[in-house]
């Protein structure tokens, strides 16, 4: 998975960023802003992740909290019990049965990244979303699914994509694609439930996601 370490030199040592972004089209701004939840709110989740060093995909299952911008809480409860709360600038970790640890976003930079995509959406800030990211809509009927990918050059060598797939006012499933190979998916909501393939895979665990094969 992406390396904090490997993101922050990379920023150092960005290029200046690029000029502001043109607005996005009317119809995803309102897609964006039909997102919004009222902190403080919470939606259970099961996140499938694939990564190279693992002989099987990992799957975690637990909560994630928003209590307004810059502020994201997960907690895994299976298969260990581990909480990230990331409030600011601050992000603290408590592991069941190890001391809590404490750092700053500037060491996690990838972090911030999805703080900010999970911020924006959950807040229904455009605007927000839009400066970080290039945005991609496409909607069928109630279905939608917005492609996006980070405007900072250093960022888009570790980040390819974030995925979010939805319905109505709901998403339903956030992927992470990273430039490595590596990619995880959350399933969210009434999909927390579906059955994984066994082990899971990538091509099953995006069907649950696609609504626009069904």
């Amino acid at each position: 998975m992406i390396s904090g370490i490997v993101l922050l030199s990379a920023l150092t040592f960005a290029a200046a960023p690029p000029p502001p972004p043109a607005d996005l089209a009317p119809e995803t701004a309102q897609l964006v802003v039909s997102l919004r939840r009222e902190p403080p709110s919470q939606t259970a989740y099961t996140e499938v992740r694939f990564m190279r060093m693992l002989k099987r995909p990992l799957v975690l299952r637990g909560e994630l909290g928003y209590g307004g911008p810059g502020k994201l809480s997960k907690r895994v409860d299976a298969p260990y019990r581990e909480t990230t709360t990331i409030a600011g600038n601050d992000v603290r970790v408590q592991r069941e049965g190890k001391g809590e640890r404490s750092f700053s976003l500037d060491r996690a930079p990838e972090l911030g990244a999805l703080l900010s995509g999970f911020s924006a959406l959950l807040g229904g800030d455009s605007g927000a979303l839009n400066r970080d990211f290039s945005v991609e809509a496409v909607q069928h009927n109630a279905d939608w699914r917005l492609t996006l990918k980070p405007r900072s050059p250093a960022l888009a060598k570790q980040l390819s994509a974030m995925i979010v797939d939805g319905r109505g006012g709901e998403p339903r499933c956030f992927t992470l694609q990273e430039a490595d190979g590596d990619a995880s998916t959350m399933l969210l909501g009434d999909l927390t439930k579906a059955a994984l393939s066994d082990p899971p895979t990538r091509e099953a665990t995006a069907r649950l996601c696609d609504e626009f094969s069904r």
